[in-house]
């Protein structure tokens, strides 16, 4: 997210990009020629850096750190507050012995059956439609398909796609951003059939040994939340590692009075999508 490349994708998916101090924030349209500033994983001091014009109401961040006791209003958060973070700076032994038993079963099984993985950013199209099974399945929150061909056609050294298959077909998929020392997986997708054979594993178990033969020294999992993704959760924490805790995500509010009229509007909204 703070990664010059990032910001590069960024701005060619047609948003500015401002930089102050170490930390990067895109900007935000809301109405009337009015904006905000978006920043995650921001150093906390380059907070007082920022210059904004008359349109920005206001810069939502979220610091890089764990703890936050500066100004800002504490909303609903953008990047998720807890992830699962795997060291890389051990053998394939260690990693595969830190990792639950049924875990590791569950990648051999997947290889005993002969799950093959491949990376192919040009298979777009065959991850779309996994991912439009696996939203209307699991019932979540999907960007759209324009996003996610964005994602996939930038830059393969920085993101790629890798793709589980069985006999011809795509049944597992995810994407990947590799940007030293951290890899991180992004988003992933799979089939409603062919669910026993476990391809999600040995999926997550490749892009792992990947990241570690670049020489990457961390493997984030990117998102973990007991009460809202239970079995998501679950399959993260068979890999091992560490929970990591954000701050979370606050808001610096520079225009009182149009920050007051963003809260009703966004109140009005939410409120008419329960209704519906």
């Amino acid at each position: 997210m703070q990664s010059p490349a990032w910001s590069k994708f960024q701005q060619g998916n047609q948003s500015a990009v401002f930089r102050f101090g170490q930390s990067f924030f895109v900007q935000k349209s809301l109405w009337l020629r009015k904006h905000y500033l978006y920043g995650s994983r921001i150093k906390a001091e380059d907070l007082a850096l920022i210059k904004a014009d008359g349109t920005i109401v206001f810069v939502r961040f979220e610091p890089s750190s764990s703890t936050w006791e500066g100004k800002g209003v504490k909303t609903i958060p953008v990047q998720p507050a807890r992830t699962r973070i795997l060291d890389l700076n051990q053998s394939e032994e260690e990693l595969l012995s830190a990792m639950h038993h049924k875990t590791r079963y569950n990648i051999r099984l997947a290889e005993k059956k002969g799950v093959t993985i491949t990376i192919d950013n040009g298979r777009i199209n065959e991850f779309l439609v996994l991912m439009h099974e696996t939203t209307k399945r699991d019932n979540f929150f999907a960007h759209s398909d324009h996003y996610y061909r964005a994602l996939a056609s930038f830059d393969p050294d920085f993101i790629q796609l890798v793709l589980a298959e069985y006999q011809g077909r795509v049944i597992a998929g995810g994407l990947f951003s590799f940007c030293a020392p951290t890899a991180t997986y992004l988003h992933g997708a799979s089939a409603n059939e062919f669910r026993n054979l476990m391809a999600p594993y040995l999926l997550q178990w490749t892009a792992i040994r990947k990241a570690q033969g670049m020489g990457l020294k961390y493997y984030d999992f990117y998102g973990v939340d007991e009460k809202k993704w239970p079995g998501v959760t679950r399959f993260k924490e068979g890999f091992g590692g560490e929970e990591v805790l954000y701050a979370g995500t606050f808001d610096l509010v520079l225009k009182p009075f149009w920050y007051l009229v963003y809260r009703l509007l966004r109140a009005v909204r939410r409120a008419l999508k329960k209704k519906i």
